[in-house]
């Protein structure tokens, strides 16, 4: 087995598919926490977290609380997380890194309501199978999300 050569640059851990896929992974997987919802809290809590040379997380920090679960379930959502190994001169190395999560309230869309009314003429000549129509009025409503 060869040494490494020590003029071997740093290999920083990253996550699986880039920064894109960890934004993406973080925006798929947050739930919103209850108490923070009925609250109406909104804002943005950082965390501080180490990888280790495995790419596993091994310790997860806030440093920026917002408090109702939101930070609970960022700790949650970062050691889900999954990275590459990491190098230095050929040796694993644990690595600091920080993440900002951002709690928005969801956008509630209006409910829109349409109604209207059938009103049937009072005697309708016979259709084709020899029933008759009359003075029925049908009412309809619609609602939109």
């Amino acid at each position: 087995m060869s040494k490494p050569r020590k003029d071997e640059p740093l290999k920083m851990p990253r996550y699986r598919g880039g920064d894109e896929a960890l934004r993406r992974f973080i925006s798929d997987n947050l739930n919103y926490p209850e108490e923070a919802l009925s609250e109406k809290i909104e804002g943005a809590v950082e965390a501080a977290y180490d990888v280790d040379g495995n790419g596993r997380i091994v310790k997860v920090e806030i440093l920026k609380s917002l408090g109702y679960g939101c930070d609970e379930e960022v700790i949650r959502l970062i050691k889900l997380l999954k990275f590459e190994k990491a190098y230095n001169k050929g040796r694993r190395v644990t690595s600091h890194k920080k993440l900002k999560v951002d709690f928005k309230l969801p956008v509630r869309q209006k409910e829109q309501k349409i109604q209207y009314h059938i009103t049937g003429k009072q005697k309708e000549p016979e259709n084709h199978k020899g029933i008759t129509k009359s003075g029925n009025s049908y009412g309809y409503t619609i609602t939109i999300n």
